[in-house]
């Protein structure tokens, strides 16, 4: 049957004993799903002669510093039937697309929602689509503050507020991109983005907390905007996403919760994103 006809869309989950008939699983019941992740349009254009899936780890619960399209490599989605998958970019893999041809219908017993399935298209462009922040902005984000580093003061900071967050944007203004000597300052501003709609109340408090917490960090570790010489933070609020425009987007990039993009952890993990890598 040919695909455009078939009902198979990106974000279908292939049954078990489909994937087993593909080779991809040695035994069913492997504590894995496989996702497809080629778009809809690859889906049914004939000259795509290979597809794309990906494998996830059925999981015991979602992690909310992986959910959400805020780790570049790592994404947790809850299904439907309340299950949890993890994907990673490493297991994505490509399949002839013939092979297709004599597959069964998706999987209806797991089965991602739309608004997950936005989730994993965010995740899957910001592979490519997030900024390398300049390397010198990261090198003073790796200064030691305390014990540890700005940067895991940061994650700690983001990772209790993280499940009502959208995310954390950076304007560099005419900094973005340029690489600075040491004795120049990168001016910063971050706006802390919450969900107006779902999150309301609860997600804006928590986003102001953010707000004030980052402020106190970035204060302590590099001085007041008027003496830092590494990093001066000029403005750090709490945003309404309905408040936050195109014109915003365009100006600030989403920092996300491991974003340094020339770094691996785990070593052998994909390569990084939002992000998103993004």
């Amino acid at each position: 049957m040919p695909l455009r006809d078939s009902g198979w869309r990106q974000g279908n989950i292939l049954t078990d004993e489909d994937a087993l008939a593909l080779g991809l699983y040695a035994v069913t019941g492997a504590h894995k799903k496989l996702i497809v992740i080629s778009h809809d349009c690859d889906l049914a254009h004939q000259d795509e002669e290979q597809l794309e899936l990906i494998a996830a780890d059925i999981v015991a619960r979602a992690d909310p510093m992986f959910a959400k399209a805020r780790h570049p490599r790592r994404l947790h989605l809850t299904l439907t039937n309340q299950s949890c998958i993890e994907l990673r970019h490493s297991e994505r893999m490509a399949v002839p697309r013939l092979r297709f041809d004599n597959l069964q219908q998706p999987d209806m017993n797991h089965v991602i929602s739309e608004d997950e399935k936005r989730v994993l298209k965010q995740w899957l462009a910001a592979r490519y689509g997030r900024p390398a922040f300049p390397n010198a902005l990261e090198q003073r984000l790796r200064i030691k503050h305390g014990k540890r580093d700005v940067i895991g003061h940061i994650e700690t900071i983001v990772k209790t507020s993280s499940d009502k967050l959208v995310g954390l944007f950076f304007d560099l203004g005419k900094e973005r991109g340029m690489e600075l000597p040491d004795d120049a300052p990168y001016f910063l501003s971050i706006s802390v983005v919450y969900d107006a709609i779902d999150g309301g109340p609860v997600a804006r408090g928590a986003a102001e907390r953010t707000a004030t917490d980052l402020s106190r960090l970035f204060h302590a570790a590099y001085g007041a905007p008027d003496v830092a010489t590494q990093i001066a933070l000029d403005r750090c609020t709490a945003v309404a996403d309905t408040q936050f425009t195109l014109s915003d987007l365009r100006r600030v990039d989403q920092w996300r919760l491991e974003h340094i993009s020339l770094r691996e952890d785990p070593p052998g993990d994909f390569l990084a994103a939002g992000a998103t890598p993004v």
